[in-house]
């Protein structure tokens, strides 16, 4: 029988770093990891967390499970939510779900280890990150394949990944990205993040030709969807620097 004195009691956690990303705004980040492969984030661990020791061996694996809290989102919960891939409108139980407004904002991502840096300090560099700078991180375990891949299970409402929408650039986005000094790798994740179409879903049958912006890195990308025979384009239109 359980103790129910002990399932009752609170526990606190303690961030062990922080995620410097592409993202400063959580708008426009894919709603799960790997979506966007160009996306680059650093987790710089903090004291006393920031110890050499602590990620001995670390190297040796390509890909980490974080754990982290969404620190944007608000501190409620509700028992349904209405995940994006069902339209924004149908709904699920949270726990059947991978909404952000959970009843302790634990989130879990699987992330690419690219670097381990020790000379100052701890500072991981990673891939295709989906969490928005700031984010705190409270655990970092190695992601073991034969363990962890199980391409045979049901994946519910979401059996696949997100169809990816077609992105285009017009004469004036491209001589904004031209001028940019990290413009060809810039360009590819404005390709990757706008290819998952991160317009509202409950909204995006009223959105045609409104303008809509996104951060990534140190620009406002600006964009809008046109519509051709029942075909979405997102044609960035603008890039501005901020």
């Amino acid at each position: 029988m359980p103790d129910s004195s002990f399932a009752a009691a609170h526990f606190s956690l303690t961030s062990i770093g922080v995620i410097e990303s592409d993202y400063p705004d959580k708008f426009g980040i894919p709603r799960q990891p790997g979506l966007a492969p160009a996306a680059r984030a650093t987790l710089v661990l903090t004291p006393p967390h920031n110890d050499a020791l602590a990620v001995r061996g670390l190297e040796a694996f390509s890909h980490l499970w974080l754990s982290f809290i969404f620190h944007q989102s608000p501190e409620r919960w509700t028992p349904l939510v209405r995940p994006p891939r069902l339209g924004g409108n149908a709904k699920v139980g949270v726990f059947a779900s991978r909404s952000t407004h959970r009843p302790n904002r634990l989130g879990l991502s699987l992330v690419e280890l690219t670097r381990v840096d020790t000379t100052q300090g701890v500072r991981l560099e990673l891939a295709g990150c989906d969490l928005v700078s700031g984010t705190p991180v409270v655990d970092i375990k190695p992601y073991l394949p034969w363990a962890e891949a199980h391409p045979e299970a049901r994946s519910g409402f979401a059996p696949q990944p997100p169809e990816a929408c077609p992105v285009s650039f017009s004469p004036s986005a491209v001589c904004d990205l031209a001028q940019h000094p990290e413009g060809e790798s810039l360009t590819l994740l404005i390709s990757q993040v706008l290819a998952q179409d991160p317009r509202p879903a409950y909204r995006k049958n009223s959105t045609a030709d409104r303008l809509h912006g996104v951060r990534l890195r140190d620009v406002d990308v600006r964009f809008r969807a046109v519509i051709n025979n029942d075909a979405t384009t997102l044609e960035v239109v603008a890039i501005v620097a901020v």
